[in-house]
């Protein structure tokens, strides 16, 4: 039963903190020192399982797959790639209802922050096309833009799950792409067929295909190598940069690039993550969980499904109820 209460008082540290605006790196971090040293991990021993956890394969390889996708996203926003996007979607749907929808899908493509003030703009001309009040506009860019999220082996919290459960990018990602399906269908029931539509036969498919391919052949070469061949997503995500560089590599700020991609922040907190699920490996924590579970009859099911929801709805983080609660369940 200690335990228990040992996970729960971690827990509701790395949440505490995270309301306060504490970053979520350092949260989690000090969530680590606190679970370890209510196991009885002294100083040498957290900062043995901090060296481990650090400089490991597993934990380098996140940060490269990461920092790899950041910088990708930052080489096609220098790149202009981001403007032509808006005209390959416009040409490629004669109906603007689609459009509205494809074009804050198409950046969702590309995790980054601040991703809906990139595509509200896009959908700005055709919204006023078609009479949209600005909430349903905010719905509709926030919904489309988010399809992805449960499945798409770009997003920060899906190769993180796929660190920690030991399941490829690849086999992760297709398990869960019927959310995404699901989430694609309700927009478009809810959303998208109740406008009225406003086509435009000006609209040219040729040129939309070309431009399309043209914006995203980056992604295209990660889906490719990562997801349909079932390379390692380090593979994918390194090829897709330099395909995206080797064309425009007299455009590109490379500081700026490299700056993007390795922000201290989101290294540390990757960081954090795993040394979170170390400090739980060494102090047999993982196994604490669900045999406490088991042992007072709590519906295993119905805590699987409320634990990271309760923890994803107080940080409105992805990653943080990933790296908080899929470390604690993934050896039940």
């Amino acid at each position: 039963m200690d335990g228990i209460l040992y996970l729960i008082a971690s827990f509701g540290l790395i949440i505490l903190l995270i309301r306060l605006k504490i970053n979520i790196g350092v949260s989690i971090f000090l969530g680590s020192l606190v679970l370890g040293f209510l196991f009885g991990l002294g100083p040498k021993g957290l900062l043995d399982a901090f060296y481990a956890s650090s400089t490991s394969w597993e934990t380098l390889r996140l940060v490269i797959i990461i920092a790899t996708i950041m910088a990708l996203a930052d080489v096609l926003s220098q790149t202009g790639y981001l403007r032509l996007m808006e005209e390959a979607v416009k040409n490629l749907f004669p109906d603007e209802r689609y459009s509205l929808a494809a074009l804050p899908a198409l950046i969702g493509l590309m995790p980054m922050p601040a991703g809906a003030l990139v595509s509200a703009p896009m959908i700005e001309g055709v919204s006023e096309k078609l009479g949209l009040s600005p909430e349903r506009r905010t719905l509709t860019n926030y919904w489309f833009r988010h399809i992805w999220e449960h499945s798409w082996p770009m997003y920060q919290a899906i190769i993180i799950a796929s660190a920690i459960l030991g399941v490829s990018v690849r086999d992760l990602s297709i398990r869960l792409f019927a959310l995404t399906l699901l989430m694609a269908l309700i927009g478009y029931l809810y959303i998208l067929r109740p406008l009225n539509p406003a086509k435009d036969e000006k609209r040219d498919l040729r040129t939309g295909i070309k431009l399309f391919l043209r914006t995203t052949y980056p992604v295209l070469i990660i889906i490719l190598i990562s997801v349909i061949l079932g390379y390692d997503m380090v593979y994918g995500a390194l090829f897709g940069l330099i395909s995206a560089l080797l064309p425009a590599v007299n455009r590109v700020n490379g500081k700026s690039v490299a700056k993007y991609a390795l922000q201290p922040k989101i290294v540390f907190l990757l960081i954090s993550v795993m040394y979170f699920k170390k400090v739980l490996e060494v102090t047999g924590a993982v196994e604490t969980l669900p045999k406490t579970i088991l042992s007072m009859n709590f519906p295993v099911v119905a805590v699987l499904m409320i634990t990271p929801f309760i923890v994803g709805l107080m940080t409105g983080i992805s990653f943080a109820y990933v790296g908080m609660t899929f470390l604690s369940f993934s050896h039940s």
